[in-house]
């Protein structure tokens, strides 16, 4: 009975996705379980030239809440970097050495905060030999972007923090909040019919079909999913672009009429309207629907959603964000929920 109290309880109250912040060439976030993340981005808005060290790697970040949350630092090389051991640097003296892994190099443990008490002090963190730079990240910002992690999990003032130092004990870092517990139906069966009829319908209901019209060939074709609980999801096609497709979702259920899919928090960067997906998908084993927004071609900046279906709606399990156009594939996590059957 607690258990399904507690699961009552998480759907009624809306999700509230952590802070997002940007400090100088670096993005940081925190999601609702307090753990943080940080990525390098370009210098400034302009890419960088063709050939540009700073065009060449890029540093993610992430520490885990708790008194006894680590850092890990996993810097990502460009292709073919070989086996051999790559020299880390900055000009301030700081130096470590790793062999990357499929072209990633990861450091974890005291190896980690190394690099972290590094960047505090340093203007660029620097990735290959003595005499040949090969790839760069500026610096600049990540000390607040460190302090903003201490404040976001309680550090600031205690031995663990990266920046904001202080004499306390680990044990005054507060432990982390639980991850919310969604429950979902399960898919199961099969999808109810999507008639031609009810697709005309849909299309002109919705002024999807406008999007189409004076084009040659057939419309793209409707996605249908099976939800459980003899319901099913409709995925009706509404425009494109170069790199977004974006969708119309419906709910069909026998001898009803299908109507628009609703759900906790709005999919994309557009609360307002009705709501729609892009890019979507469904994933039948998992029961997630998801979406994801590129703000623009090489996908560094946009918002991805992931939900679960509670028989009544969706229910936001995942979001992540990146709200700079400057490099990073990177996107972080604001949200995370806990998805379990019902």
């Amino acid at each position: 009975m607690l258990t399904i109290a507690l699961l009552a309880l998480a759907q009624a109250a809306a999700p509230q996705q952590g802070p997002i912040k940007s400090f100088g060439a670096w993005v940081v976030a925190c999601d609702n379980a307090k753990r943080c993340e940080m990525t390098s981005i370009w210098p400034d808005d302009n890419q960088p030239e063709e050939g540009s060290v700073y065009d060449q790697i890029s540093v993610s970040i992430d520490r885990a809440a708790g008194p006894a949350g680590g850092f890990t630092v996993e810097i990502q090389l460009v292709g073919n970097s070989g086996s051999d051991p790559v020299l880390v640097s900055t000009a301030e003296g700081f130096s470590i050495r790793a062999v990357p892994k499929n072209d990633l190099l990861r450091f974890t443990g005291a190896d980690a905060a190394r690099i972290i008490a590094a960047m505090v002090e340093g203007d660029d963190l620097r990735v290959g030999s003595e005499v040949d730079v090969t790839g760069m990240v500026s610096l600049k910002g990540s000390s607040a972007a460190l302090r903003f992690i201490d404040a976001e999990q309680g550090r600031a003032g205690t031995v663990t923090a990266a920046v904001a130092k202080g004499a306390k004990p680990a044990s005054a870092v507060p432990a982390p909040p639980a991850l919310p517990k969604i429950g979902y139906v399960r898919p199961a069966g099969a999808a109810a019919p999507f008639t031609p009829a009810m697709r005309k319908a849909l299309d002109k209901a919705s002024e999807c079909g406008s999007v189409y019209e004076g084009g040659t060939g057939e419309l793209p074709g409707a996605e249908t999913h099976a939800l459980g609980g003899g319901k099913t999801l409709v995925l009706l096609p509404c425009g494109s672009g170069a790199y977004n497709f974006s969708t119309a979702p419906y709910i069909l259920a026998a001898g009803a009429a299908p109507v628009r899919a609703r759900f906790d928090v709005p999919p994309g960067m557009i609360a307002e309207g009705p709501q729609e997906l892009v890019n979507a998908s469904f994933d039948a084993k998992t029961g997630r629907l998801e979406s994801y927004s590129k703000g623009r071609g090489i996908g560094d900046c946009g918002s991805a959603e992931a939900y679960v279906w509670d028989g009544a709606m969706f229910r936001l399990v995942e979001a992540r964000s990146m709200p700079e156009c400057r490099g990073s594939v990177d996107w972080l996590t604001t949200w995370r929920a806990q998805a379990v059957a019902k």
